[in-house]
């Protein structure tokens, strides 16, 4: 078993079985483990062996198990949308910043062959570096940081240097561009509203289809879901709180072209949205 304790960092927006108490739930930590597996350019193969299948014939069993125990924080209706005021900031209960958990992995059923478990073990590790949790995960809701509880579990890297470095290496042969902003902030609520704040949500004026054009590489809510294939995540670094973004490059999933990333930063910037500033070399 490899054990961590997660805390988070900006709030966590998981709705349970009542709107008023939001949850720690396995099935969610699972569900951003088979994206990253798959953005990290894991087969189909590779993810049903590891997580199971019900679609397979034979179906097959998962041979991990997602645990979480020891939940701990306080909970309150918090903006997900910190950029903006009263009801337009859409506050909603979460678990706020400095809730934390003990997060638990085991195998079962005679557990991975060694390809396996390093894939497991690399998606892992990735989305404890880069991923989040919960709703507004995309726009680095559900933030957190991380301390191995077991001694086979990672460290979490204790300088900016060392943590692009790591990602570098995890990330290397995958689909996926990385950039973290040399700007740091005080506090990662700061860099959260700074994140949430971009263009082409709601309220975004009527007939303005410069988004349209490239295919939405924000994400798009009206007029058919889309995800957005620009995520965010916060790092806290020596006290200090620098953003993550990570550019899904999978145009065969995400619809977008390379060059739609650099469009959309040249679209924040025409704007005078400050994330725009920040991912200008974001190449």
């Amino acid at each position: 078993m490899t054990s961590y304790r997660l805390t988070f960092l900006t709030p966590l927006f998981s709705k349970g079985s009542y709107d008023d108490r939001p949850e720690v739930r396995p099935a969610s930590i699972r569900g951003q483990l088979h994206w990253w597996l798959r953005a990290l350019g894991g087969s189909p193969a590779d993810e049903n062996a590891i997580f199971g299948s019900v679609h397979s014939k034979p179906v097959l069993a998962s041979k991990v198990v997602v645990r979480v125990g020891n939940i701990r924080g306080q909970i309150a209706k918090v903006d997900t949308l910190p950029h903006k005021s009263g009801g337009q900031a859409s506050p909603k209960w979460a678990y706020q910043p400095g809730a934390s958990f003990d997060l638990h992995l085991l195998e079962r059923l005679g557990g991975l062959s060694a390809p396996h478990r390093a894939t497991f073990q690399r998606t892992i590790e990735t989305w404890l570096l880069l991923g989040t949790l919960g709703l507004r995960a995309t726009r680095a809701a559900g933030s957190f940081s991380w301390q191995p509880l077991t001694p086979d579990a990672p460290q979490m890297p204790q300088s900016l240097e060392a943590w692009k470095s790591r990602c570098a290496e995890l990330l290397s042969r995958a689909p996926l561009k990385l950039h973290i902003t040399s700007e740091s902030f005080g506090t990662a609520e700061e860099a959260r509203c700074v994140v949430s704040d971009t263009i082409g949500g709601k309220g975004a004026p009527a007939g303005d289809d410069s988004l349209a054009a490239i295919n939405h590489p924000l994400g798009r809510v009206f007029g058919g879901r889309k995800t957005s294939p620009l995520r965010f995540r916060i790092i806290p670094i020596a006290g200090r709180f620098h953003i993550a973004a990570i550019w899904d490059g999978r145009e065969a999933v995400t619809g977008n072209k390379p060059s739609d990333l650099a469009a959309a930063i040249r679209l924040l910037g025409d704007k005078g949205k400050r994330l725009g500033t920040l991912l200008q070399n974001f190449q």
